[in-house]
Parts: C-alpha cells; structure tokens; sequence
C-alpha cells in the first residue's frame, strides 16, 4: 500500500518544454534507480543533453503488470493535461519510452489498442452486463479497455519476457503468493465485483491472488492477449536482449538467455532493429553495448508519423 501511495512520474530537473521526454520503466523487484548508469552515461553527451530530457516511473513491482499499464496510462495522461492541455507542444507528442524487463511489457501496452482480447482473458460474458458499483467497473475497464497513447513516438524494450518468463515457475509463484500483497483498493474491488457476478469470471484468481510473477509465467493467458493486440503504427519498436556468456555460472546452468528470459521470450517480431548483448538479466541495461545502442536509437531523425492504427 505504501509503494502505491509513492507510485507516479518523477523528474530529477526542471520540466523543460523544448525536449523530448525520455520515460524510463523499471522492472520486477526494482525501482527507477536501477536506471542510474544509463542516465549518467546518456547525460554525458551534449547532443542527448539538448535534445531529451528523462522522467523515471516508479510502481509496484508485485501487481500483475496489466494494471500497472492502465496506473501508467493515466499518469501520462494526467501529466500532459498539466503541461500542455492544449496539446500544441510538439515535443510532448514525440514521447520516447524505455522499459526494462516486465517493464517493457507495461511500456508496449501504452501503444497497443486492446480491442476485446483483454476482456476475453477475463471473461466469455459482454462486459455491457458486469453488474457492480460503477466506479469498479471503470476502474477494471481501464485495464483490458484503452487505446495507443498518441504521444508516444518510440519504445525501446530490454530483456523484455514478450512470451513470459520460465523463471516464474511453481515455485516462485507460490513464494510471490505468500510474500507479495496486492493493494487493497484492488482486492476490494475485485471481491466487490465478484460477489456481484456470480460465475461471469473465467477465473476469479485473476483478479484477486494474481502477482506479478504469476502474471509472467510461460503460456498465462496474457501473452496471447498482446500477441492478438494492434499496435500504434506511427510508434517505432526497438529491442535489445541478452544472453549470459557461456563462462558464467548462469550461462551454464540456465537456457539459452539472459538467466531469465530465454532468446525466443525475448525476441520482438515487430522490432524495427534488434540487438544480442552478452549481459545476465539484471545488468543488461548496464552493460556499455546497450547504452550505446540506445544512445544510437535516440539520435535516429524524426520519421513521418502514422495516424491510424493496424
């Protein structure tokens, strides 16, 4: 409940209206100080300097990563309302954002259109006849309902689990289970809507038991969900991922991979450019050869932008 209530947008300077915002999403067990080595280093050259400025999103991380998109969505929503309720400035429209890990997933679903898929996940029943308080109603239609953000120009994923994560296995499901609580506006919610819906949920463990890391294992109904989902066609994907180098102890023991993610979970097939780092899951957004591609990415010219969605 407290890491909700400290949960949002955070800026280390002054809002500056002539540059680009660069939004950095943190992923499990992590906050945005995880983000340090890349900002310092990206900071250091004049031409990133003067071109983008970096806000750094800070959630959660034991939610299922589908509703901390729709707390995401909002927050940006909210921010640009504050600094630009005419929407004439143009740098806002051109929104990099950059997620590591889980937090890749949570940055991809800010340029998707949802359609039904999402709903489905939940239930086989028109969501026109959910009975409940409406404002649990809109809070659950703000998780499997939304649209592409159209301020979001590039997303840039790092050992991002597209297919989830073998890491999340019974084990550590049932661990997250027991440690990690979800908040209690969320739970209330999800029983208030339950009680009043007898048998119109798949699973009612979806929406009151289920962590992030349940929400990251291989073959959860999730994952098919974002594969059916439309994606924003004036955003342009970028992908790193990592393999843990053959020497180390990770790179014996675990799958073809970071340590977390294995190469096919993190390969992005819509991904404009693609790169294989030799880093572990945990550093890949330390290590230099992914700095210097994202610095690479950043620096790209403006492309022409698209304004419908496919």
């Amino acid at each position: 409940q407290e890491a909700l209530s400290r949960s949002g947008l955070f800026m280390l300077e002054p809002y500056d209206p002539g540059k680009i915002p660069v939004v950095l999403v943190h992923g499990l067990l992590s906050t945005p100080l995880t983000w340090m080595d890349m900002y310092n280093d990206l900071r250091s050259f004049r031409e990133i300097r003067d071109r983008y400025q970096f806000w750094f999103y800070l959630y959660p991380t034991g939610q299922p990563f589908w509703i901390t998109a729709a707390q995401l969505r909002q927050s940006l929503a909210d921010l640009q309302g504050n600094l630009d309720p005419a929407g004439s400035n143009e740098q806002l429209q051109k929104k990099v954002l950059i997620g590591h890990s889980m937090g890749g997933l949570i940055s991809l679903m800010q340029t998707m259109e949802s359609g039904d898929d999402f709903w489905q996940v939940l239930s086989d029943k028109p969501y026109q006849d959910l009975q409940g308080p409406e404002l649990a109603r809109q809070q659950l239609a703000a998780t499997v309902f939304f649209s592409p953000n159209r301020s979001v120009q590039r997303v840039i994923t790092l050992a991002t689990p597209f297919h989830g994560s073998r890491f999340a296995n019974d084990y550590t499901r049932w661990l997250g289970q027991r440690l990690i609580e979800l908040p209690s506006g969320l739970r209330s919610t999800a029983e208030q809507l339950i009680e009043d819906n007898p048998g119109f949920f798949r699973d009612t463990r979806l929406l009151t038991t289920s962590t992030s890391i349940d929400a990251l294992a291989p073959g959860a109904p999730i994952f098919t969900a974002l594969d059916r989902a439309g994606l924003a066609p004036w955003v342009h994907y970028h992908n790193i991922k990592g393999v843990s180098p053959a020497s180390s102890l990770v790179g014996k023991f675990s799958e073809a991979g970071d340590g977390v993610v294995g190469l096919d979970s993190s390969h992005c097939s819509f991904a404009e450019s693609e790169i294989t780092v030799q880093s572990e899951h945990v550093s890949i957004h330390r290590t230099s050869t992914t700095i210097l591609e994202v610095r690479r990415i950043l620096l790209l010219p403006d492309q022409q932008r698209m304004d419908s969605v496919r």
